[in-house]
């Protein structure tokens, strides 16, 4: 048996899951692991997570029961497109501790059949129809932090779809690196620096990236409205030339003996 429990965490889109994982591993010191089980290459709650809760160490989707064992407590996130049913997990199911997350108002689902706890998270019962969930990697692009704020108010306002669920990491000119939350439900909109070294080489090569869930999507639009946030290489050259040039000037000189 492990030394510490295993934790499977699903819920519905929006739900607060990774909310939920991030609030037990932020108030931790020692070494855990964290999978997210669906996110394919655009490991968003991957990426914030492991930025916020240094302690956490990333885990593949190939990892081995063996291996498991060696890196608890672990939390294995299920993306909410997963088939409970017919899922298939690197643990023994009944060695976990299977964890749903679940909006008030909601009283009965696959959700509630399937954890052995349920917690009843502070986001309200979504009655919104979602028909799609594109997600865009980004790793490499660079956006201008104003047309970034644009574009997001525009986002989750509808301009392109009605908008259930959206997270994102972004990279800005000035070399940050920022992560973005919004649900329906939610009391607030979300979006902060991730504690990074801020990059000023060219661009930069950690994920960035968006993810929508909701209804009538126009993803193409979505897309290239995102590229005109981008900048292109002699704009990020320039940019990041300037940026270097005002960080010389401030720092004091030094002083020969």
């Amino acid at each position: 048996m492990a030394r510490h429990p295993i934790y499977l965490v699903t819920g519905p889109c929006g739900s607060g899951k990774t909310t939920w994982i991030h609030q037990q591993l932020i108030t931790s010191t020692e070494p855990s692991g964290y999978l997210c089980l669906g996110a394919d290459a655009t490991p968003i709650d991957l990426t914030y997570i492991t930025a916020t809760c240094p302690q956490v160490k990333p885990i593949s989707t190939g990892a081995s029961w063996t291996q498991l064992v060696e890196i608890q407590p672990l939390y294995i996130e299920i993306a909410p497109q997963l088939d409970l049913a017919s899922l298939q997990l690197p643990v023994d199911l009944e060695s976990c501790e299977r964890i749903a997350i679940v909006p008030k108002g909601l009283i009965e689902s696959e959700y509630h059949n399937w954890a052995t706890k349920t917690l009843i998270s502070e986001v309200t019962e979504k009655n919104a129809t979602l028909t799609a969930s594109p997600r865009w990697r980004l790793t490499g692009e660079v956006l201008d932090p104003a047309s970034l704020n644009v574009f997001w108010d525009e986002l989750i306002q509808g301009a392109y779809g009605s908008v259930a669920r959206a997270k994102g990491i972004f990279e800005i000119v000035d070399g940050r690196s920022f992560y973005f939350s919004f649900g329906v439900g939610y009391p607030n909109v979300t979006y902060f620096e991730l504690p990074l070294l801020p990059g000023s080489n060219g661009r930069p090569t950690r994920f960035s990236g968006l993810e929508v869930v909701g209804d009538k999507l126009q993803a193409q639009v979505i897309m290239e409205t995102l590229q005109d946030c981008g900048l292109d290489d002699n704009a990020l050259a320039y940019y990041q030339e300037q940026i270097k040039s005002q960080i010389s000037a401030e720092s004091p000189e030094e002083v020969l003996v």
